[in-house]
């Protein structure tokens, strides 16, 4: 029985902040954090999040978090709405497959703006809030944070200053209680992997490396994320949980 479906309500009175909302694993992380009792704000550019909020019975806010002013709307409308801010997740981030040499100007400016930028700025908007609530951050890295893997280098470099961001948020954000962890997925099939794990080849290699010899799913992700935004994890700050099947020991 996974953790989200038992009896307990670790996140009852909370309310959640989740970017990248209807995304594979943000709307696996917004359900499992509504079902363990969480108010929360789905997030994202796509208005794809109506429909996630509506299905979980939470509060969608549609933005496109390369505008600077956007960190502070969401957060306004969720106090608004729920009364405080007491977890944020920084779920939302995009890839471009190419040579890091050749990658567009302008693909290199939004990857960092999606995938790190917005993250800082959020979390920024969101201080006062989370102080208040004593709450927790959970980020959504990558092994690629720490892996040179060719054709997502820009990526990986995106998600190694996030690494690093939560390891410094940490440091600084400890004093006002809170916390600041993040998860670094493996192989999860979503939008952004599905062109990948749909060639045979690939999937198959992949799958020899894993040792639990599965891909994984975005409850598999959600279930760790919410543990390091319950009180099950209130010792634990600066810390990085490759949640991969064993992919990276092998």
């Amino acid at each position: 029985m996974r953790s989200s479906d038992t009896a307990t309500a670790p996140q009852t009175g909370r309310t959640a902040v989740v970017t990248g909302g209807s995304g594979g694993i943000g709307s696996a992380i917004a359900g499992v954090l509504a079902r363990q009792g969480a108010t929360v704000v789905v997030v994202d550019a796509s208005d794809r999040a109506e429909a996630v909020a509506e299905e979980i019975g939470g509060i969608a806010v549609v933005e496109d978090l390369t505008d600077p002013e956007s960190p502070t709307r969401i957060v306004d409308r969720a106090v608004a709405a729920a009364g405080s801010v007491d977890i944020l997740v920084n779920a939302a981030g995009i890839q471009v497959r190419t040579a890091a040499v050749d990658i567009d100007p302008e693909d290199w400016e939004r990857l960092v703006a999606v995938n790190l930028t917005a993250a800082y700025r959020l979390t920024q908007a969101a201080t006062k809030a989370l102080a208040a609530a004593r709450g927790a951050i959970v980020n959504i890295v990558s092994l690629s944070a720490d892996r040179a893997v060719a054709g997502i280098v820009p990526y990986g470099a995106t998600k190694a200053g996030l690494v690093q961001l939560t390891k410094g948020l940490a440091v600084e954000l400890g004093p006002l209680g809170i916390r600041v962890n993040a998860v670094a997925p493996g192989y999860v099939r979503t939008p952004m992997t599905e062109v990948m794990l749909d060639q045979p080849e690939f999937r198959d290699r992949v799958l020899q490396r894993i040792p639990l010899g599965r891909l994984a799913d975005g409850e598999d992700i959600a279930d760790v994320v919410a543990f390091l935004a319950s009180d099950a994890a209130r010792y634990m700050t600066g810390t990085v949980l490759p949640v991969d099947g064993g992919y990276a020991i092998t």
